[in-house]
């Protein structure tokens, strides 16, 4: 891709107005800030990503907002200050407060058993290999036919509702090796289901990962939890969302659907790296220049399609700015623009590292790690030293597949979002890159 001309981004300034920004009165450097640009500009310009938004707001006010490159490369559709991003698993931050707030009501407690309010979820089986499951995932489980072998007995206890907010329900995501619990979510093809009741029949038949409450897997549990929303409100996902968090925050383009007036401000996605064990199946000549390529474009995108199953755990759609109405509420300890949606000691509770005694269960994600836990939502920053990455202990966040990414830092009085749409980010680091970038802008 070659680099946005002078002519491109003067062009872009015009197509849509930049928010306000003030970054002395945030306490950042300008001279330091470039530093950002220059970096996330730089993975534009050599062809490493299409495009990047990225924010920080501090103390209340914005102090950096930043828009480069394209919504779509091949059409040449330059990346606006309002577009719209698939968020996938930033989805998981706010149907976790939405299931808190209800919670507030005295709808359910955290140790309730989830099959109090869901009883297809009451006779569930845990997967248990003849085998160790250390030998048996890493070494045995891709032989045939030893990767069959495998007992399944009823769970000894049931999930509770913290387990699905916390991720140690025993579910999962059919990530990881040639197992047999992985094998059986593949074949159920779990998110492709025609509404979330329909999701609760299929994943109450499978098998769990582990028995619930012993560790941490990383797992559709805050799919259940959507679901969760709707048997205790008596209304669909989007409906609840809707009347009680992104109206009253004003998050107006905050959809699971793409509504047809806003097709022209959505993004396309990419992915520009496919590992090398499964280049086989695209052909040899699959992508040799690395170059992005689109694998859910503007104009035939699901999103613009109907959506029917609405998923808690990586549905949703957004944009920058509403993301920051979002965390700000979080940040004020549950309160923004006057209006209360949760208390200060719920945003205590949630942001607290639920995972002390919890060890990595499996799956691709591993916590607690590198000084890294997790609260009712979000990951929990505990130790910077561990950590080895510039940020707060009590710092927290949650990024999405596309390489979405925030922070909301209550040291610093910080918030920072990056917004690119690329699946398979992770070698570039652009996460740690971009928060390294952040956290040494700060100069107050």
């Amino acid at each position: 891709m070659n680099k946005p001309t002078l002519y491109i981004l003067l062009l872009s300034c015009f197509l849509s107005s930049q928010p306000r920004v003030n970054s002395n009165e945030a306490g950042l450097s300008e001279k330091r800030l470039k530093n950002l640009e220059i970096l996330m500009n730089g993975l534009v310009d050599e062809g490493k990503i299409a495009g990047f938004q990225s924010a920080i707001m501090r103390k209340g006010v914005l102090g950096h907002y930043n828009t480069y490159g394209y919504a779509d490369i091949d059409n040449k559709i330059l990346l606006k200050d309002d577009n719209i991003f698939r968020i996938y698993s930033m989805t998981k931050p706010i149907v976790s407060i939405a299931l808190m707030m209800l919670h507030e009501e005295g709808k359910f407690l955290l140790n309730d058993p989830l099959h109090k309010y869901i009883p297809e979820m009451k006779n569930l089986k845990v997967y248990k290999p003849i085998f160790a499951d250390g030998i048996f995932e890493s070494t045995l489980g891709s032989i045939w036919p030893l990767n069959k072998i495998c007992i399944k007995r009823k769970v000894k206890n049931p999930i509770l509702i913290i387990d699905l907010l916390r991720h140690t329900s025993g579910l999962g995501y059919g990530w990881g090796p040639n197992s047999y619990v992985d094998r059986k979510y593949k074949k159920a093809k779990i998110l492709n289901q025609k509404n979330n009741k329909e999701f609760i029949k299929i994943i109450s038949d499978l098998p769990l990962y582990h028995e619930p409450g012993s560790g941490w897997r990383y797992s559709v549990s805050t799919d259940v939890c959507g679901y969760l929303i709707e048997v205790l409100s008596g209304q669909k996902l989007d409906k609840f969302l809707s009347d009680r968090v992104f109206k009253p925050l004003d998050m107006v383009d905050t959809h699971f659907q793409l509504p047809k007036n806003k097709v022209d401000r959505f993004s396309t996605n990419y992915i520009n790296n496919v590992p090398k064990k499964y280049r086989w199946l695209l052909g040899k000549s699959f992508n040799p220049e690395g170059k992005l390529i689109a694998i859910d474009p503007i104009d035939s995108s699901q999103f613009s399609r109907k959506v029917d199953f609405l998923s808690g755990g990586g549905g949703l759609l957004s944009t920058t700015k509403d993301y920051l109405q979002f965390c700000q509420m979080i940040l004020n300890k549950g309160i923004h623009n006057k209006i209360r949606f949760l208390s200060p000691k719920t945003i205590e509770l949630i942001t607290q590292d639920h995972l002390k005694y919890l060890p990595y269960k499996g799956g691709p994600i591993k916590l607690p790690n590198n000084g890294t836990g997790f609260g009712l939502g979000f990951s929990i920053t505990k130790n910077i030293a561990e950590k080895q990455l510039l940020s707060s202990a009590g710092s927290h966040g949650w990024g999405g597949a596309a390489g979405t990414f925030f922070i909301i830092d209550p040291k610093e009085n910080l918030i920072c979002i990056l917004m690119i749409q690329l699946m398979d980010f992770d070698d570039l680091k652009i996460s740690e890159r971009f928060q390294t970038m952040v956290y040494q802008s700060i100069i107050d």
